[in-house]
């Protein structure tokens, strides 16, 4: 069996996967993260809970990994390689950005997988993933002889406006933090932090029902869901500035790695504000780069559908793994 994991903030998905068919899940187990002292406590639970030979392992953690080891960024652990290793019983586990396991998905996802909002020039190239979702990820595909993947934590580099209002939504979000970085903006949080600005600085006015709802569900689905539905002002214009954002980062992106073979727009929100993304207001945000609008309209863009991309990207992982095929 091939073991994978998908490890956020929020939940910790791991499964089994079929050796002759590394996308096949076998069994699937979702936890609730911070309900558990660290990830090998819940890769001992799940394999007491599904007994079997793992011939190989992966996890996609939602941190940076420096030697196989990752102090997760929204928790209290350290998640380290050897630890597991351990825990699986096989010296074949590798630990793994989260954007770096969705980056390794890309090349074996299947057509209905992926929305395509730009059609671009489809080209063998470099290709870049970013995610926004409880955070924001990042990552790169270079491309050589073979596609290979690297995360990085360009969530946290300092978010740049590109307007006066964006401007003003700086200058408020540096009151609330001590660095502001395009994850505060770019995430489910960072949606909340948009309408927090939107409706304090007096620019727009929230629905009633939707202030009221926000006090019993979470604020960021609230606010989507009335965006969505046309219902709420405040929350209409909190998506788009949230699009525009999206787009332009997802613009400086592509720039930096040079993305000519295609921009993949993962992560939780995606698929749910596909209506949205598919729009304008993210197309004009992402080519608004000066001399190099004609080189961005070339770069095709995918939004990434399913939720099960790290994980199907941490077992393509192991089988590499599995047989011995490199991976860095």
């Amino acid at each position: 069996m091939l073991l994978a994991g998908d490890i956020g903030g929020t939940k910790t998905v791991l499964a089994l996967f079929d050796e002759s068919n590394p996308k096949a899940i076998i069994k699937e187990q979702r936890y609730v993260s911070k309900d558990y002292e660290g990830l090998d406590v819940i890769v001992r639970k799940f394999l007491q809970d599904n007994p079997c030979e793992v011939v190989s392992a992966c996890f996609g953690v939602a941190g940076p990994v420096d030697n196989g080891k990752c102090k997760t960024t929204n928790l209290p652990w350290m998640v380290d390689e050897a630890v597991l290793a351990e825990c699986v019983g096989t010296k074949k586990t590798r630990v793994v950005n989260d954007l770096e396991a969705m980056a390794w998905s890309v090349e074996i996802l299947d057509k209905d997988d992926l929305v395509c909002i730009h059609k671009g020039r489809e080209i063998d190239d470099n290709r870049g993933v970013i995610a926004a979702g409880t955070g924001l990820g990042e990552a790169g595909i270079w491309y050589g002889t073979r596609y290979h993947p690297f995360g990085s934590e360009g969530g946290h580099a300092d978010f740049s406006p590109k307007s006066h209002e964006e401007d003003a939504l700086l200058s408020f979000l540096r009151n609330k933090f001590q660095n502001v970085s395009w994850e505060r903006v770019l995430s489910g949080p960072g949606i909340e932090n948009i309408f927090e600005f939107l409706v304090n600085t007096y620019r727009e006015k929230p629905a009633e029902h939707v202030v009221e709802k926000m006090k019993e569900e979470i604020p960021a689905a609230v606010i989507t869901a009335a965006a969505l539905a046309r219902e709420c002002p405040a929350c209409i214009r909190t998506m788009e500035m949230f699009v525009g954002l999206y787009g332009a980062e997802a613009g400086n992106l592509a720039l930096k790695l040079m993305a000519f073979g295609g921009m993949y727009i993962g992560g939780g929100i995606a698929p749910k504000i596909l209506p949205l993304l598919d729009s304008d207001t993210f197309r004009d945000a992402f080519l608004r780069k000066g001399r190099f609008r004609d080189a961005l309209s070339r770069i095709p863009i995918y939004v990434i559908m399913t939720s099960k991309a790290p994980l199907l990207g941490a077992a393509h992982v192991a089988d590499l793994l599995a047989h011995d095929q490199p991976i860095f």
